[in-house]
């Protein structure tokens, strides 16, 4: 028994010399860490394994091209992952694992209520964090930043959009789940129909436990409703809410945050969803960039047979604002890259030239705002059909008071309530 203690003992001692010091792909060379801090299974799984497709190809392009020059140095980026389940305890353990012995001068994250409890750490420790939730923001959170997904905040603009391009459609239910994310979304949507003039007759949110969505469509379609928004329903409830709506009948104008079209057009006609509205654009969309195309090309080459979301691009878009605050501070340490975006009054987003805003609403100028796509679903696909801007809206203060108005309802994290 002895000796076969003593082998055991021999062999962790050798993986563990081999963990620790096999060569690395990047020996030689300078490295800079990024944190992907990100729920990678669980429910909330598809906000955030597709981030990691579109991360790859931006890691792949970059290193491939023999690095990032920043400050008379070149260097290799390696993205360290971590599955935090979209839960706030992992989610903290998953920070101070990267922080702590990775030693990543940033973080991706999906953002939600795990900012709570991860940002105290991060702020001590000021790691630049990039979410993808603008109402994380707040004046205790300096280094948390919203620079790709504007969320919940665009919902103003789809709503608009609608009220303009679907006159007809004057009556809205929300169908969303009960959690910040859920919240948000219900808040910001509400507001948008208000201000459009359209009716809001359902906005009851559902359980995370919810699996039977037949009586929560049912009672939502018993208000005659034009429209129905999914808020920011996690794409599988997204499905099982249009099943419902589709197998009782219902026809009309939907719109939500995003689109998992494969998990929908599982269980509905794929018809069923043209003419739906929301604000993400494949990215071979001829009104796009070449980047943009090129990028779509990459992943459709890369992972032929996944289905293209908002988060395929969102968390390697942030990695774009990122390497542009690095190039301008020369330097990769998280606090230069910080003041150097920061300090820029314009700093390129994915859309388009962006501008620092949120702190009438959230305390600090954090949301890196583009002028924004609206698309329409056709023959399957979205496409872009107008462009909204969030700035212009707020401009109208009889529309800022509406929203105000429906923050305070729903509780929601506000500097002015």
């Amino acid at each position: 028994m002895r000796r076969k203690v003593y082998r055991i003992l021999v062999w962790i001692f050798v993986l563990s010399f081999i963990v620790t010091f096999a060569p690395s792909a990047f020996a030689g060379k300078d490295v800079v860490k990024i944190g992907f801090n990100a729920p990678l299974s669980g429910p909330a799984a598809a906000w955030g394994l597709p981030g990691m497709e579109g991360v790859s190809i931006w890691v792949d392009k970059v290193n491939d091209s023999g690095g990032l020059e920043v400050g008379g140095k070149t260097y290799m980026v390696e993205i360290v992952q971590f599955d935090n389940e979209g839960v706030g305890s992992k989610a903290l353990l998953g920070a101070r694992k990267l922080v702590l012995e990775d030693k990543v001068e940033a973080m991706l994250m999906l953002g939600g209520a795990p900012s709570a409890v991860v940002q105290p750490f991060l702020t001590k420790h000021k790691i630049m964090t990039f979410v993808l939730v603008s109402s994380d923001i707040a004046p205790d959170r300096p280094y948390l930043l919203d620079v790709t997904d504007n969320f919940p905040t665009y919902h103003l603009l789809h709503a608009e959009y609608i009220a303009k391009a679907h006159p007809e459609a004057k009556r809205v239910a929300i169908i969303s789940q009960d959690d910040e994310i859920g919240l948000n979304a219900i808040a910001w949507s509400e507001a948008g129909f208000k201000a459009a003039g359209i009716e809001v007759v359902y906005s009851k949110p559902f359980g995370l436990e919810t699996t039977d969505f037949a009586p929560i469509v049912t009672a939502a379609l018993a208000k005659n409703p034009d429209i129905i928004s999914t808020g920011a329903a996690y794409p599988e409830f997204q499905a099982l809410i249009f099943e419902q709506a589709h197998s009782q009948g219902w026809k009309g104008v939907v719109t939500s945050a995003c689109w998992d079209f494969k998990a929908i057009t599982a269980k509905v006609p794929t018809n069923w969803m043209d003419g739906a509205v929301s604000g993400f654009p494949d990215f071979d969309d001829p009104k796009l960039s070449s980047e943009h195309n090129e990028f779509w090309k990459a992943w459709k080459e890369k992972y032929p047979t996944h289905s293209f979301s908002e988060i395929t691009w969102e968390y390697k878009a942030a990695l774009d604002v990122w390497a542009y605050g690095a190039k301008k501070a020369g330097s990769v340490k998280s606090e230069d890259v910080y003041k150097a975006l920061k300090s820029s009054d314009t700093v390129p987003h994915a859309f388009g030239d962006g501008v620092w805003w949120g702190e009438e609403i959230y305390g600090l100028d954090n949301l890196l705002v583009p002028t924004w796509p609206i698309t329409e679903v056709k023959d399957s696909k979205p496409v872009i059909v107008d462009y909204g801007s969030l700035t212009d809206w707020l401009k109208d203060e009889n529309k800022k008071k509406i929203l105000m108005e429906s923050l305070e309802k729903w509780n929601m994290n506000t500097v002015k309530k």
